[in-house]
Parts: structure tokens; C-alpha cells; sequence
């Protein structure tokens, strides 16, 4: 029986793992599978975070090149306002031909930026204040030009005072352009404020405007009559009649009853009425079609215009306007009357008087 117990004896390096052992050996590889995984995480992650700074630094690099980019877009519609105004308050040397290329030519200057605008790569946090912007460049495009196209008419003697109103209206171009780029700046600094976006307050969009501001007279370029005014020193160098040119305003009626400026008068009687505006030519030449226009305001306005067809040197001429429809009556009411400037005129103080008006 001694070599069954032989046989069965077995070495110790051959005997088979306890339980305990068995156990114990998966660990390590389960110790390097959580190992890996750790790293894995913490790779995606650091992917995450370097992907979202490539971001942010791209959305930043995007708004310091739109700021940028529209800064310097500002900066050259300011300087052109400048020259723009300049010019069309004393065009100093230039010859009538000059004075028309140089106006031409702002024309393109004001086409360029609008382009340059509209070809600008705007964030999407912007995208509101970049179609504002683009309205206003547009409207300054557009006001540039119409002017441009009616300035030589303006400056003359047939169709004068329609041209000035045409001026006057693209200049209202220019005062609504300079609301819309007021309100995209706003916008555009709180968004970079909100955004976290560092530029220096002397890179931001600068607070212009296009339309000359006080200490100008705002009425300078927004009223026909005032604009008739300031283009005189323009109209001195344009194709008027030789000799000195001046008109004054004589005397304003109503229904015969004569009006005292500044001081007020009542018309009774009722309607119909008729204004009747007296000019004096106070110059050596002979004004043909000037323009008489009047407005009423109060609480209802109205206003209307007449021609006075030819007026000789040192004579007088009567326009006659009716004033419709019916004023209110028991109301007093302000009447401004004018007698527009004529081509060549410098001196516009005593074409204008206003008259407090009350109608019974």
C-alpha cells in the first residue's frame, strides 16, 4: 500500500491554489484598468478645456478684429462729414468744376465704407448692431448722393427751392444714420462688457456723429431757408447774374391787416385768408421766381408757398398764399413767413419774420 501513497504524493510547487490565492491574483490587473481609465479621463478633459480656451480665444480675436475694423471704418466716415460740411459751408478756392468732382467724389468715398460694412465679419452676439450699422451707412450712402445730384440745382436759379428741399430732406438721411450707429455702439460695448472682451476705451467705437452738431446751428442743414443761407458762400463761386444780390421782407398781410413782428396781431372777419408777403430787392440785379413760403404752428399746423415772378433792383414785389386749410380760431397761433435767398445772396438776416397770430 506504500506506493499508492506514493503515487499520490505530489511536490509542493505542484499543488493546486487555495481559494484564498485564487482570489487574490486578479487585482492588480483590475488596479491598472482604473489606472488607465483615470488618465483617459483626465486627457478628455484637459482636450475639453484646451478646446474651449482655443475658443475663447478665438471669439475674442473675433471681436477685437470686428472692434478694430469698424473703428477705423468710423474714424474715415467722421473725417468725411468733416470734409463733406466743410465744403458745402466755404468752398474756399475751388473752381464751380472743382467743387462738383470734389462732391462726386465724397459720393464714392460714402459708397467704399458702406461696402466696407457690409463685408465685415460680425459675431453673432452683434449680429443686431451690425444690421443697424449697415442702415446707417446706407443712409449716409444714399444721403451723399442726393445731395450730390441736386447741389448744382440748388446752387442756380431754376427749380432752386425744390432742390434745396431735396437737400434738406437727405440731410434728415444723415440725422436718422447717426441714431442707428448711436444705438449699435451702445449695443456693441455692452455686449464686449459682457463678453469679457478687453479693448481700451480709446480703440472703442468712437461717439461721432455725421450730421454737424452744436455749437452748428441744427437748422443750418435741416431747413430749406436756413440751407439756402449757408450755401452762400458755395453759390458765390456758381453761375449767378453778376452784380450784388439781397432781398429783404417788406411787409406781411393778412386779409390787409398788416403784421408787426414779434408782436400780436389779431384777424378777424374769418375766411378765407390770404397772405401777402412784400420782398424788396435790395441789390443792383433783378431776381426772377423767388420763392415766398410761410408756416403756421400751434395746435394744428400748416404751411404753403408762393413765387414772386420778377422784382427789380431797389423796387418791391408781392406774393400772395392762401392759407389752408382754415386756421382755429380763439388760439394764437405762430406764423413764421420767408422769403428765400436768391443765388448769390450773403446776407440772409431780413428774409425771416415771425408773427404770434391769433384768427377770429
Amino acid at each position: 500500500m506504500a506506493f499508492l501513497d506514493d503515487d499520490d504524493a505530489l511536490p509542493p510547487d505542484e499543488l493546486p491554489p487555495s481559494g484564498r490565492s485564487g482570489a487574490a491574483q486578479p487585482r492588480p490587473f483590475l488596479v491598472r484598468r482604473l489606472i488607465a481609465l483615470v488618465i483617459g479621463v483626465g486627457f478628455i478633459i484637459l482636450l475639453v478645456l484646451a478646446f474651449k480656451a482655443c475658443l475663447d480665444n478665438r471669439k475674442e480675436r473675433s471681436f477685437e478684429n470686428y472692434n478694430s475694423d469698424l473703428s477705423a471704418i468710423a474714424a474715415e466716415s467722421q473725417q468725411l462729414s468733416e470734409e463733406f460740411f466743410g465744403r458745402l459751408r466755404d468752398p474756399g478756392d475751388l473752381t464751380d468744376l472743382s467743387f462738383k468732382a470734389e462732391v462726386s467724389a465724397d459720393r464714392g468715398t460714402a459708397e467704399n465704407l458702406y461696402n466696407r460694412v457690409q463685408s465685415l465679419d460680425a459675431p453673432d452676439e452683434v449680429a443686431e448692431a451690425q444690421s443697424e450699422l449697415e442702415l446707417a451707412y446706407r443712409l449716409r450712402r444714399d444721403g451723399v448722393a442726393g445731395v450730390a445730384d441736386q447741389i448744382s440745382t440748388a446752387l442756380g436759379s431754376e427749380g432752386r427751392q425744390e432742390a434745396l428741399e431735396r437737400i434738406a430732406n437727405y440731410m434728415r438721411y444723415f440725422l436718422a444714420s447717426d441714431v442707428l450707429y448711436g444705438r449699435s455702439r451702445e449695443d456693441i460695448d455692452a455686449t464686449l462688457d459682457a463678453e469679457e472682451i478687453s479693448v481700451a476705451e480709446d480703440e472703442r467705437l468712437p461717439d461721432a456723429t455725421f450730421l454737424p452738431v452744436p455749437p452748428d446751428p441744427p437748422n443750418e442743414w435741416l431747413d430749406p431757408t436756413d440751407l439756402a443761407t449757408t450755401l452762400t458762400g458755395v453759390a458765390g463761386d456758381q453761375d449767378c447774374a453778376p452784380g450784388v444780390h439781397g432781398l429783404a421782407l417788406f411787409e406781411t398781410q393778412i386779409n390787409g391787416t398788416a403784421l408787426t413782428p414779434d408782436t400780436p396781431s389779431t384777424i378777424s372777419g374769418g375766411g378765407p385768408f390770404e397772405l401777402s408777403v412784400e420782398a424788396e430787392n435790395q441789390g443792383d440785379s433783378e431776381e426772377t421766381d423767388v420763392n415766398v413760403e410761410y408756416s403756421l404752428s400751434g395746435a394744428d399746423s400748416s404751411e404753403g408757398s408762393g413765387t414772386i415772378t420778377r422784382v427789380e433792383p431797389g423796387s418791391t414785389a408781392t406774393a400772395k398764399l392762401n392759407i389752408e386749410p382754415d386756421p382755429p380760431t380763439g388760439e394764437e397761433l405762430t406764423l413764421k413767413v420767408t422769403v428765400t435767398p436768391v443765388c448769390g445772396e450773403e446776407i440772409a438776416d431780413n428774409n425771416t419774420s415771425t408773427y404770434p397770430v391769433t384768427f377770429e
